[in-house]
């Protein structure tokens, strides 16, 4: 039997009970809109071409994945069923023989072993259809699986049309499919439409197949959360909360601590090391890396950023687009801005915002403390209240601080500007020109005494 292998994602729906101006497909679960996920599973199982049938807000599904070369898009101008949104993906698929995988955009919490057993079970069943299905001791809502004495599906029968016998059955439809190609559309094209909801039903297939006279399957799936779909904001949260535990779980299990994993926030893409302690409140979002043996202490945000090893994050600080390197520590309450670098053993303390700018190896910035748009070298103490003005009202402009540099405290650093190794620079001082190395600079206006001011202010 042929291995060749398709996939149609079926994304057209408006999502009307989202109430929102965003395609449903589009609203995000773990850091990623809800149609990536069934979109790696078909890439996982190297599905060659993968469909998307689209309709409702076509344009932005088509812009948001618009780098990835592998997705074909096939537009649904009219919501006439999901038997109808499978028809529109015909012509894309008119010279293809084999296999198609038949999935919804909106089941985020489908796993790839799921697919995987439902594929092996189709090819060794030589079916033209099998369908994923899952037991339920109240299916009220659900269509339902029916087979024959044999075992043997024959149908599915939406809750509307059930009789009275047929509302016992527990086995319901789980919405996710295998069919093959070009058998598939010769059948749907034998569907018809429905008098009531004025749509062609998919559901309606494997009784149109079965009476062709060919065998369709159904493997019952253990987890019916996986074919879950999302089609409200509660459907939404619920889901996110299932995905949550189980990011949680896989990072337990591979060595990192939680210490309260239920109000710890992550995205599907975070990388965690080994011994690594997660601290209540903790969001690692986006692509973040985190390294073995770090701390991650109660409030901290990460966003696509890089920390090495044996790194320690205080409370309350907020990292973004930023690489943070072995032994470092940052915090509590300070902010990394994009495209900054913390060097190896590096401090930065509280209330101290970094933008755009390199910290050296073992330098220090502990306190109160705007440091954009420089380039600061090894062993260099920042003082308090430090500023670089790196802003003209026009331009952006760099600070560039030499090895072994001391900043005193409340110093402003007029970019752009040079401050040479080992040099000094007095606490209150307004540096606008080049410090040579090992000098010290002052810029202090000379401190005066008024006798007996007091005394006359008073009067």
């Amino acid at each position: 039997m042929t291995k060749k292998l398709a996939s149609i994602i079926l994304a057209a729906g408006k999502g009307t009970r989202m109430k929102s101006s965003l395609p449903k497909v589009l609203h995000e679960m773990g850091g990623l809109p809800l149609l990536q996920y069934p979109l790696e599973i078909v890439q996982n199982i190297k599905s060659d071409p993968i469909i998307i049938v689209v309709g409702h807000g076509s344009e932005i599904v088509k812009q948001r994945f618009k780098k990835n070369p592998k997705i074909h898009y096939a537009l649904q101008k009219e919501q006439l069923g999901s038997a109808h949104a499978v028809m529109c993906a015909q012509q894309a698929l008119k010279n293809f023989e084999g296999d198609v995988v038949i999935l919804s955009g909106d089941v985020p919490l489908l796993s790839l072993q799921t697919v995987e057993g439902l594929l092996e079970f189709h090819r060794q069943k030589q079916n033209v259809l099998s369908l994923a299905s899952f037991r339920l001791r109240k299916p009220t809502g659900y269509g339902r699986v029916i087979r024959d004495l044999a075992g043997e599906v024959i149908k599915i029968v939406e809750e509307t049309d059930l009789s009275l016998e047929e509302k016992s059955v527990e086995e319901v439809n789980g919405g996710l499919y295998i069919a093959r190609l070009p058998l598939l559309f010769k059948a749907l094209k034998k569907i018809n439409l429905n008098p009531i909801k004025k749509e062609y039903y998919f559901t309606d297939l494997p009784q149109v197949l079965h009476q062709m006279g060919y065998r369709i399957g159904a493997l019952q799936v253990e987890d019916s959360t996986e074919l879950s779909g999302v089609n409200t904001r509660l459907d939404l949260a619920q889901a996110e909360k299932y995905l949550q535990k189980r990011l949680y779980t896989h990072w337990m299990l591979a060595g990192v601590s939680f210490i309260n994993p239920d109000n710890t926030h992550l995205h599907s893409k975070v990388k965690i090391g080994f011994d690594t302690i997660l601290s209540p409140a903790v969001h690692l979002l986006g692509n973040t890396q985190i390294g073995k043996k770090c701390i991650i202490e109660e409030g901290a945000v990460l966003k696509d950023s890089w920390v090495g090893d044996g790194v320690m994050i205080r409370s309350y600080s907020h990292l973004e687009k930023c690489k943070v390197e072995a032994g470092a520590v940052v915090g509590p309450f300070a902010r990394i801005r994009p495209e900054s670098l913390i060097k190896k053993n590096a401090h930065v303390g509280n209330f101290v915002e970094l933008k755009k700018s390199t910290l050296g190896e073992g330098s220090k910035a502990n306190h109160l403390s705007y440091l954009g748009d420089a380039v600061i070298g090894k062993e260099v103490n920042i003082g308090a209240g430090t500023i670089t003005c790196n802003y003209d009202g026009k331009k952006k402009h760099k600070t560039k601080i030499e090895s072994g540099v001391f900043i005193g405290s409340d110093t402003q650093l007029v970019a752009p500007v040079k401050i040479g190794k080992n040099a000094y620079v007095g606490a209150g001082s307004t540096i606008t020109k080049n410090i040579p190395a090992q000098a010290l600079a002052l810029s202090r206006v000379t401190q005066k005494h008024i006798a007996g001011y007091s005394k006359r202010k008073k009067k």
